[in-house]
């Protein structure tokens, strides 16, 4: 069977369920991944959400065990809900052998339909018994819960670069005065009440979709399956503007250094493709802090920084707006992959993983990472290269001048970084001593949280995993 383009996430679900699955038609994949059907395999409330109830709601101590209970009655019933729904369909095992896709399809959906509804109803329950144990004061904040579970549950759920951040969080990161919370305060409700439309709104189209789902993946219609996709896809992109205003207005909102920290955790966190971990970065902080430095040396690294970085908030702008525009066209690449597997084409070079502009501008910013760090290895000596994280004393130092100086850099251009001359052995020798840049693939599995349910915590600043050096870049712009 030709293997499917499913995510990892559903994937594992949903085939872990039964072995029956699998044998079903590559459309499980084209219809699945984005289109709402890996939610029927998660819960809707866990037991840790009891943070969310106790915050929003200020419960009293007697009701927060009570609610814990309710928590637990309703994941007992959901897994003895799921359980049942895998065995039913593991009994379909023997009898869908032989069978085509189409009948497959039918065959599978039948129970997991099935156990939607029955898991909808599990869900009204639950709410309903807990709102038996509230205060009308209490009552008064349920739709800031409902906002508060929204946010929660739904971000993890989202596929594009900027879609899934939680600005509330990145908030909470920053040491900000009383006097600047209430100011800010109209801000931060008015991104709360625009992202909580946006992601209630595409709830509702994805469920309002799902006849339309389960029906093209009955038919095995793939191009129907599409349309459905960009439906869901148009969605998406309302969501991430969402948070793009919200990103700009608190941003605004906030004195200006701590608008610049606020904007640079929160890029960081919604697109870890651009402004993740950067090596450069790293490089450069670790020359600047070798103590023996001369007073050349160290203005000579400064400048080299200042024009690295300058090069650098100008890739990164740019490589932010081709994951913008790139990213929503991935159902139609995976499509058109389809379409090739069943035409018996060989899928074209370049069709998966990340679109050529984009491996291309990642190249450009790798070349002026590495003539970055080029330029500065030309200013140091040996022994002050030797103590620089992850190199070692070269054995032999012929290529080096009396000033320490790297050879295989005769050109060295501050401003430019350094000029990109026909190398030598002995230059490709020396810059196998330099780090490169590498940064998670589009369609890699860890650049997305889908699929997992984040703990509401008051998260620390050092606990966010900053890049290296990224206190260094310009308006957060980082490698």
């Amino acid at each position: 069977m030709p293997s499917t383009p499913l995510r990892t996430t559903l994937r594992s679900t949903l085939l872990a369920a039964t072995a029956a699955l699998a044998l079903a038609s590559p459309g499980l994949a084209q219809f699945g991944g984005d289109a709402g059907l890996a939610n029927a395999f998660r819960q809707d409330f866990y037991r840790r959400d009891l943070l969310i109830f106790n915050e929003v709601l200020d419960l009293e101590d007697w009701q927060r065990p009570i609610v814990e209970i309710l928590l637990e009655d309703y994941a007992a019933s959901f897994e003895a809900g799921l359980t049942a729904m895998r065995e039913e369909i593991s009994k379909l095992r023997s009898d869908v052998a032989g069978e085509d896709g189409q009948r497959i399809m039918e065959r599978m959906l039948g129970p997991l339909e099935s156990w939607e509804r029955e898991k909808t109803v599990l869900r009204d329950q639950f709410l309903q018994n807990v709102q038996t144990q509230l205060s009308p004061l209490q009552l008064e904040r349920w739709t800031a819960l409902e906002r508060a579970i929204r946010r929660e549950k739904d971000l993890p759920q989202s596929e594009l670069s900027g879609e899934g951040v939680d600005l509330v969080a990145v908030l909470e990161r920053i040491d900000l005065s009383s006097a600047v919370e209430e100011a800010i305060d109209p801000t931060v409700t008015a991104y709360e009440l625009e992202l909580d439309a946006a992601l209630l709104a595409r709830s509702q189209r994805i469920e309002a979709l799902q006849p339309e789902v389960r029906e093209a993946m009955r038919a095995m219609d793939f191009q129907r399956g599409l349309q459905v996709m960009q439906q869901i896809m148009a969605a998406r992109i309302e969501v991430r503007a969402a948070q793009e205003r919200g990103l700009e207005a608190i941003a605004a909102a906030l004195p200006e250094e701590q608008g610049n920290e606020f904007r640079r955790e929160a890029l960081e966190i919604a697109f870890p493709k651009v402004y993740g971990p950067n090596p450069t970065i790293a490089f450069i902080a670790a020359a600047k802090a070798i103590e023996d430095l001369t007073p050349e040396q160290r203005e000579g690294i400064d400048e080299i920084e200042r024009g690295y970085l300058v090069q650098l908030e100008n890739i990164n702008d740019r490589l932010r707006d081709l994951y913008r525009s790139e990213e929503p066209k991935e159902p139609q690449r995976r499509f058109e992959r389809i379409l090739q597997r069943q035409r018996g084409e060989a899928p074209a070079r370049g069709s998966s993983g990340e679109p050529e502009s984009i491996r291309s501008l990642r190249a450009e910013r790798e070349t002026v990472g590495r003539q970055a760090r080029e330029a500065i290895l030309a200013l140091l000596t040996p022994e002050q290269t030797a103590n620089l994280p992850g190199f070692s004393k070269p054995s032999d130092f012929s290529s080096k001048n009396s000033l320490g100086g790297f050879q295989s850099i005769p050109d060295v251009n501050v401003q430019g970084l350094g000029s990109q001359s026909g190398q030598s052995e002995q230059e490709r020798r020396d810059e196998a001593f330099s780090p490169k840049d590498r940064s998670p693939k589009l369609s890699s599995p860890d650049a997305k949280s889908n699929g997992r349910d984040r703990v509401l915590q008051r998260p620390n600043r050092q606990a966010g995993g900053r890049s290296p050096g990224g206190s260094d870049t310009p308006n957060g712009q980082i490698d």
